[in-house]
């Protein structure tokens, strides 16, 4: 295979007890590039509008049916060898046999059961995004809300009608009206990043647990109700935070963050790119402990992770970065950084962790 096939990436990780540094190998090709690049949502606007352009022309939809109907179908396949183009899964096992020996046949485990959960996300995300666009191309639709949900383990941004750009993390819902360019109001559950265009109409994002309200800025906000956790971080501009049941924060100013904690609003000024990196496909970690890195991975990855009640686990901290990592690397990483184990239920698709 031509060496351009490959990509060649050195991960550095480091924990509380120690530190690593490893390559990550993979084969690329240009359809599988622009997927992997849209559902990270780092594919550039030109990429993005040219596979949604291509995918919802009525002439392609007998070539796109044909394209999924076999994939959808193998992917729940238990033989994840059987699918429709054998040869580029040779050439997959090939490079991960040269390059992987040392793999285990439970990471070999994992990463068969997520190949095929991330052709599900593929196509899923794919056909949500045709009803979309369709359904908001069609005059009956035109006055009703318009709502893109994401599921776990995906991500992907779009422009609103006002021409505000809008990055929409894993497991999160955004909603809005058709009149949106002359009422800027959003409801959002999950995470989003926004840019927004000024304009003399405020730009409102609802959530259950707060407000924020802008008028042209670039800042992100994360409100996940079943955590009771609600945040914004401003990367450019200012914004007014609001709750129901505390003072409102007025002018909130590049490279500060609130957050709601117990009732009241706690004001720092932080490193943005640690909470917007996520829109670039990154993740990073600065003393983040266990439990919350499960967390986000479990978003992120779309997968259950379950830690051992050892109270050392909940001491383990880690400080780094992933990008566009496989679980099973990350997996890796997390246990060759820090005094950990982990099995991997095939049939419950649960990740335990253990102290070693």
């Amino acid at each position: 295979m031509p060496e351009s096939d490959f990509f060649k990436k050195k991960v550095h990780f480091r924990s509380g007890m120690g530190s690593s540094e490893v390559y990550i190998y993979g084969i690329t090709r240009i359809m599988n590039k622009l997927l992997t690049k849209y559902l990270q949502s780092v594919c550039t606007p030109v990429e993005f509008h040219k596979l949604m352009e291509w995918m919802v022309r009525p002439e392609n939809e007998p070539v796109i049916s044909s394209l999924m109907k076999p994939g959808w179908e193998k992917c729940m396949d238990e033989d994840v060898e059987d699918q429709a183009n054998p040869e580029l899964w040779n050439k997959i096992r090939k490079a991960v046999e040269e390059n992987e020996k040392s793999i285990t046949r439970r990471r070999l485990a994992i990463y068969t059961w997520l190949t095929r959960a991330a052709a599900v996300l593929i196509l899923g995300l794919i056909l949500s995004n045709l009803v979309f666009i369709r359904k908001a191309s069609t005059p009956e639709l035109q006055a009703q809300m318009q709502t893109m949900t994401v599921p776990n383990g995906a991500r992907t941004n779009f422009t609103l009608p006002d021409g505000s750009k809008v990055w929409l993390n894993s497991g999160s819902t955004l909603t809005w009206s058709s009149g949106f360019a002359t009422n800027r109001l959003l409801e959002l559950e999950g995470e989003a990043y926004f840019e927004v265009v000024k304009s003399g109409i405020p730009f409102f994002v609802n959530t259950s647990l707060g407000q924020v309200e802008v008028t042209g800025t670039a800042f992100n906000v994360k409100s996940l109700s079943g955590e009771q956790k609600f945040e914004t971080t401003v990367e450019e501009g200012s914004v007014n935070v609001f709750c129901n049941f505390v003072p409102k924060i007025a002018g909130l100013k590049s490279g500060q963050q609130a957050r709601l904690v117990d009732g009241h609003w706690e004001l720092s000024r932080v490193e943005t790119e640690i909470f917007t990196s996520w829109k670039d496909g990154k993740i990073i970690f600065r003393k983040d402990y266990l439990p919350d890195v499960a967390r986000r991975l479990e978003r992120w990855y779309h997968v259950s992770i379950e830690l051992d009640d050892d109270p050392r686990l909940q001491e383990i901290h880690y400080t780094g970065t992933l990008e566009m990592e496989s679980f099973s690397e990350v997996l890796e990483l997390l246990k060759v950084t820090a005094s950990i184990n982990y099995t991997y239920n095939d049939k419950t698709r649960v990740i335990k962790i253990t102290h070693r």
